[in-house]
This record gives C-alpha cells, structure tokens and sequence, in this order.
C-alpha cells in the first residue's frame, strides 16, 4: 500500500490501490460472512474457531485460580486482526467477553469500558467474587465497525456486516479487465505498475466509476489500512490513537507480561512501543513466540530497528528453544505428543550411503500453543 502511494501517474496509482484493496476485502473481509463460507473453507473456519475456543478455555481456567484480591481477573487480548472470529468463539463459550461496545439496540463503543471489572455476589450470604472477563483491543478497527449516524464522532456495531455486502456489491459492478486480478503475496510495486500500464493504454482512458464507487465505500470502513501512513491516520482519529494508548499503558503495569503470537513486529508503530515499555518498565516481561526457528531472525531484526533492548527482558521462542529449555520429562510428554519428530534419512556422500537424523518441530500455531504451552501454565496453577 505504501508504495503504491509513490506511483506518479495519478489513473495507475487509482487502479493500483484500487486492485490491492479488491485483493485484501476479496481474501480476509469478505470471507467472513459466515452463510458464504461452505465446503472445505468451513472445515478450516471450524478448526480456527476451535482453536480460539481452546485458548480462551484455557485462560478463563487460568485467571479463575488468581486468588489474591490485589489483581483483577482481566485479560486483555490486543490483536491486529479485523475478523470477527474471536467474538464468536466467545460467543459460543458464553465467556464474559468485553468488546468495547455499550447498548443492545445502537451499541457504542466506548474505551472506558475497558477499565471495568467484573464481580459477582453470591444469593445466600453476600460474598462478592471476581470473576475473569476478557478485553478484547482491535488497535487496527474492525470489519464490523461503523461509523454511528446517530451520534456524531462515535462508532457502532455493524453486527449483520452490512457494510461489507455493500462493498461486494460495489466491486461486483466493476468491469471485467479494469483491475489487476491475482496478485501475489510477494508481487513487487513495479509488477503491479507493469499490469496497471496494460490496464490503462492510450491518453483516452477513462477509470470505470464503478471503481471510484468501491474505493469510497471501502473507505467507510473504521480501520487502519496496512501502509505507513497509518499511524498518522491512527494519531487523527482519537479512537485509534486511544487503542494503542492503552496497548502503551498495559506494558507499563507493574510485572506485566505479554505473550505474542502470530506478530513479527513488522508494524514498527507497535514495534517501538513495546521496545519502549521493555526498556521503561524493567518488570514487563515479553514472550515472543516464533511460528518456527527460521521466523527468530525476522523477529529479532524487526525489534532492532525499534530500537536496543537494555533489561533483557524479551524473549523470542521459537519450537526448538522451547524444547530445549524443558527438563528431561518435559521433553518426554512432547516427544509423546510429537511436538518433536526424529527421522531417519539416508543420503550419499562421496559414493557413500550415509544414515543421518532429521529432527523437526511442530510450528508454534496456537493449536501447539494451546497444547505444549498454555495448558501447562493451567495444570501449573491447578
């Protein structure tokens, strides 16, 4: 998105953006009205909501045990993700799960709603508990957030998605051959530009109105879009800028700790953050779980250039560190559970055969996390 902003030419610029954004809303918003998704993507979206399911399990057993009065039950979950797939496990669990949003018939979000806590009283002799509840911060927005037409300045829960199906049908309407159609993961800005030119031959092109109606209805949506200038749309709008105010505040806590999962700080806005509150708050501590070994380095250079860490209070974990740092019958339940596999592979060398071992570990996807991690944290407290 960033470098499509440094495309000159104003019509190859528009069908740039313009595909980039038909690509992102096609693959990860759209996706999420569930009455579409059928077959093998619904076997995949049940597996996810499992997964999420099992995680906050997990944590809603694991605060239910704090037992001193000095702390509150309360997770807070900061995410970048835009799905809806969290609150819907949420949902089903029936956990007490705190969005942001006050009301039933108009909900508003409010950011003080993350200060509250959650007790209950017991009906024969008045003994007052907390109980866990956990605060769920899209510090990115949200497919289902929408601007309020009732009160100015406030958002509201668009629950039926109404928004996205009109920016489908927008993009439907939009004629064949006038936008860049699939574009790869890792496609450069000059490939995108090369497609664009092929696009718009010739002095009299016209860009199709159907595309300059998408893009003003995709810009409805309340969320910050992946380019570099998003902090600074982020800083404008005070929701945002209170978002990642809180995400600040949190690391600042007294012996806070932040589990990371699935993020290569490749956002440098929360990148620098969370290195000034590690190098501020000398009690946080930061677990970075890496997807797998090769992702340590990513990480590791992504938190460089937010700057030098000074109290050694971040750790990035990848599959094998992990299993390396358990004891003997740790290490005995993962084999168990082939968190670590052995193989033996036979390869020539010198007009040789040779037998040689190939070990490998189950990525850290939070199904494993759930598994090798969290639920050891639980029996721990248990």
């Amino acid at each position: 998105m960033t470098n499509a902003q440094q495309i000159n030419d104003n019509k190859l610029k528009q069908i740039v953006e313009a595909s980039l954004f038909a690509e992102y809303f096609s693959s990860v918003m759209y996706p999420c009205i569930t009455e579409h998704i059928t077959g093998e993507l619904k076997e995949k979206y049940d597996i996810v909501i499992s997964n999420y399911s099992e995680f906050l399990r997990i944590w809603n057993a694991i605060m239910s045990h704090r037992s001193t009065s000095l702390l509150d039950k309360t997770v807070n979950i900061f995410t970048t993700n835009i799905d809806n797939l969290v609150e819907t496990a949420a949902e089903k669990l029936k956990l007490e799960f705190n969005d942001g949003f006050h009301g039933h018939l108009h909900p508003i979000f409010r950011e003080d709603s993350f200060n509250n806590v959650l007790t209950k009283i017991s009906p024969i002799y008045q003994n007052l508990a907390q109980i866990p509840i956990f605060n769920y911060i899209k510090i990115h927005g949200s497919i289902n957030w929408i601007e309020s037409t009732i009160e100015s300045g406030y958002l509201t829960y668009d629950r039926p998605l109404d928004l996205i199906r009109k920016i489908q049908d927008y993009l439907k309407k939009v004629p064949e051959g006038h936008l860049i159609s699939k574009i790869a993961p890792l496609e450069t800005i000059d490939s995108l530009k090369e497609k664009a030119e092929n696009i718009a031959q010739g002095d009299d092109y016209v860009l199709p109105k159907e595309i300059t109606e998408f893009m003003d209805t995709y810009k409805e949506l309340v969320m910050i879009h992946p380019r570099k200038t998003k902090f600074k749309e982020s800083v404008i709008d005070s929701h945002f800028y209170e978002l990642m105010r809180r995400f600040s505040n949190a690391l600042e806590q007294t012996n806070a700790i932040l589990f990371v999962s699935g993020f290569s700080f490749a956002d440098e806005h929360i990148a620098k953050i969370t290195m000034r509150a590690a190098n501020t708050n000398p009690t946080l501590q930061i677990i970075v779980f890496a997807y797998t070994d090769e992702k340590v380095m990513e990480i590791e250079n992504n938190l460089s250039l937010a700057g030098s860490a000074i109290n050694h209070n971040i750790q990035i974990m990848s599959p094998q560190l992990y299993y390396e740092a358990q004891d003997e019958k740790t290490r005995e339940i993962l084999d168990k559970q082939c968190f670590r596999t052995i193989q033996k592979i036979k390869m020539d060398e010198d007009g040789k055969t040779k037998s040689k071992q190939l070990v490998t570990f189950q990525p850290f996807s939070l199904k494993v996390l759930n598994n090798v991690v969290f639920n050891k944290l639980r029996a721990i407290v248990e």
